[in-house]
């Protein structure tokens, strides 16, 4: 497999495949669960972020040939693999659904008079045909959109931080239960994460080096969001943070830069993010497509076979939604644990079974080869790197 991404558009495509869930609220999920641990909860859900990131390098450096599914199939067995690979296909599809919902109704108070259905086909349409170029064109659009989206959300709420009357900022956690409860219901910023197994055979695997991919991308997530939170509460304060369900574009709204060309920052920054949120779509559209391919062993390039039925039923399921109620329902009731379950304990499971089992998809280091010419010694239950599925 040809190997096509550098290590920028890694971090890049990985760093646009999350947040996109919750981005719009999050800081009152925060303040609903956690009351004035909030912040407390952001930050602890920004280090579970790191450690996701964790798991999911060294799961990919343990495996940097194979695919998601590939992976499942080698570490659990043919049968229970594809089943659980199989189940990851509704929920991402559920999950690209909610986001893109949310972000329509959010886009959707800055062009009232467009049914949301347009909204959610014109987004679609064009993710579409970004998941049909392939991985190297999303890396390619990933590497412009990602530094520009992460820097200008820095630049706009740090300045909206500062414009803050009040800078009271809690000390100390006053209760650790609702602390833990509000990075329960945290943890799906970090829903999108996966596709990290999906992009290993996309690009070169250094020693020390590649593992740290995921990991700087969830260290550079958790930076935007603490910022973001802080912006938003200390200036919405706590009570109205809880009271307004979409607080991100309301906060945006009290931006003014002095001496500033741009009148409306609101505006640069619902642009910003539309572009992310469609890249975004069009991210996991490729992942799910991809991953249909690989249960079914079929070369890389059939995933366009998959986009297809994949748009129709994100757009099916998005326009299920009646009220923003019924959403954030769905969220709570069902994205909620299957984020724990899909973006922590599958990884984790998943290389603590490859360790004891002795799975890998490189040569053990420091391994000798025989002087034959044989690549693995009688007992080596290490697979040759360009080996793609072993049965």
């Amino acid at each position: 497999m040809k190997q096509i991404l550098s290590w920028f558009q890694v971090i890049a495509l990985t760093s646009t495949c999350y947040l996109a869930l919750m981005l719009w609220f999050f800081p009152r999920i925060a303040v609903e669960h956690a009351g004035l641990d909030a912040l407390w909860a952001v930050l602890g859900v920004t280090v579970i972020g790191v450690l996701t990131g964790w798991v999911l390098g060294l799961t990919t450096e343990r495996f940097p040939n194979l695919t998601g599914a590939e992976i499942g199939k080698l570490v659990w067995g043919k049968w229970i693999g594809t089943v659980v690979e199989v189940l990851y296909i509704p929920i991402y599809i559920y999950f690209s659904a909610l986001c893109i919902y949310f972000f329509v109704v959010v886009l959707n108070s800055f062009l009232p008079n467009t049914p949301l259905l347009v909204l959610m086909v014109t987004m679609c349409l064009v993710a579409a045909r970004g998941a049909w170029l392939g991985v190297e064109s999303l890396g390619r659009v990933a590497s412009i959109v990602f530094p520009i989206t992460f820097l200008g959300t820095i630049v706009i709420f740090l300045s909206l931080l500062f414009q803050a009357h009040r800078f009271w900022i809690p000390h100390t956690v006053t209760s650790w239960s609702n602390t833990i409860e509000g990075i329960y219901y945290l943890y799906p910023l970090y829903f999108g994460f996966t596709i990290a197994r999906m992009l290993s055979p996309y690009y070169e695997h250094k020693k020390l080096r590649s593992i740290w991919y995921p990991i700087i991308s969830a260290a550079a997530g958790g930076v935007a969001i603490i910022i973001v939170a802080l912006a938003v509460i200390l200036n919405l304060g706590w009570e109205g943070t809880r009271d307004i369900s979409f607080s991100l574009p309301f906060a945006i709204q009290l931006v003014r830069l002095t001496n500033s060309p741009i009148e409306r920052v609101g505006i640069v920054i619902i642009i910003l993010t539309t572009a992310f949120t469609v890249l975004f779509v069009s991210n996991v559209t490729w992942a799910l497509s991809s991953l249909g391919a690989r249960i079914f062993n079929m070369p890389e390039d059939k995933h366009k076979w998959f986009i297809c039925p994949i748009i129709i039923l994100t757009i099916v399921v998005a326009a299920s939604f009646r009220s923003e109620q019924q959403a954030f329902q769905f969220l709570d009731k069902y994205l909620v644990p299957l984020g724990w379950v899909e973006v922590f304990v599958i990884p984790l499971l998943q290389w603590i079974t490859a360790v004891l089992r002795g799975l890998r998809t490189e040569p053990v280091p420091n391994q000798k080869r025989k002087p034959n010419g044989s690549k693995h010694t009688p007992k080596d239950r290490s697979i040759h790197p360009r080996q793609r599925y072993v049965r």
